[in-house]
């Protein structure tokens, strides 16, 4: 079970960013769901479930495991 934020970045990817190996700004989460640190936490909670991963400081990029959730519509 995702919190309300990580589900709300996995749908913002799912709209925009729907291949494997996606990456995505930091900034860009920002500009979309304010700095908040909920944020940050979400990040983190994707990453350890999988879906993304954290190549560097200022990017995720989307797993094959997330991928494959995004296109089986879960979570």
């Amino acid at each position: 079970m995702l919190s309300e934020i990580a589900s709300e970045i996995l749908a913002y990817l799912r709209s925009t960013h729907r291949l494997p190996g996606a990456r995505l700004r930091i900034t860009t989460l920002d500009e979309r769901f304010g700095t908040d640190p909920a944020v940050a936490v979400a990040i983190s909670e994707l990453a350890h479930a999988g879906y993304v991963a954290t190549p560097d400081a200022g990017a995720i990029e989307l797993t094959h495991r997330g991928y494959e959730a995004l296109m089986q519509g879960e979570p």
